[in-house]
């Protein structure tokens, strides 16, 4: 599984459980959000909402009829205490993108459930934007990582068979499969390592240099 049958051209990433633990962040957002709903989420494993759309989370958090009110929240709220600062890069993350970039064999892009204006921040906070021809994540007319993989690979007008996402959770297994492109999964992020090695995957990365190790 972990060796590739063929030439990529374009490597599309995920943001948060892939490139960069969020989880400080998120998780004191969606706590507060949750507690301006009346919910005490102090015991609640909060881990599996981190790589879903929010329209996911919370509709499971406090129903449709809600939804909207706490993603609106969630975004006000995110922003309010720099939850971007509050993340940190994964070990050796940098120097993979690094790599890949001057390689010249790849074009890096980014496709994320994040909020765009949110992942737009935390590229420049991190200073990773020079890496990355495109970065395309979450916005009011697209909310699923399916949707956001289509949107980039067409208006990139890249061919699917060139391409390969990485990510760490079901959800972006799932949306490359949609698109009809192969992914591989890393499995220091936020998703049970027994569903990823349960997956169609080209790949099981157990730490970022073994992207590098995979691609070049």
């Amino acid at each position: 599984m972990n060796g590739l049958t063929k030439n990529y051209k374009h490597i599309i990433f995920d943001f948060d459980g892939t490139i960069n633990d969020t989880s400080p962040g998120i998780f004191a957002t969606f706590t507060r959000v949750l507690e301006n709903f009346g919910i005490d989420a102090s015991k609640m494993d909060l881990s599996p909402h981190i790589g879903p759309p929010l329209k996911s989370s919370y509709s499971m958090l406090v129903g449709n009829a809600r939804c909207n009110e706490a993603i609106a929240l969630h975004r006000k709220i995110y922003a309010e205490i720099n939850a971007v600062e509050k993340s940190f890069l994964y070990d050796g993350i940098t120097d993979v993108l690094e790599k890949l970039y001057s390689s010249g064999k790849y074009d890096l892009a980014v496709a994320s459930c994040k909020f765009q204006p949110h992942l737009l921040k935390a590229l420049s906070f991190f200073r990773l934007e020079k890496y990355f021809s495109c970065v395309y994540a979450q916005t009011e007319t697209r909310m699923f990582k399916a949707d956001i993989i289509a949107e980039l690979i067409s208006d990139k007008n890249w061919s699917k068979a060139d391409c390969l996402m990485i990510g760490d959770t079901m959800h972006d297994v799932d949306g490359a499969h949609q698109n009809g492109i192969d992914v591989a999964a890393v499995t220091y992020g936020f998703e049970k390592r027994e569903k990823l090695e349960r997956a169609d995957v080209v790949a099981l990365l157990d730490s970022p240099k073994k992207i590098l190790d995979l691609m070049l």
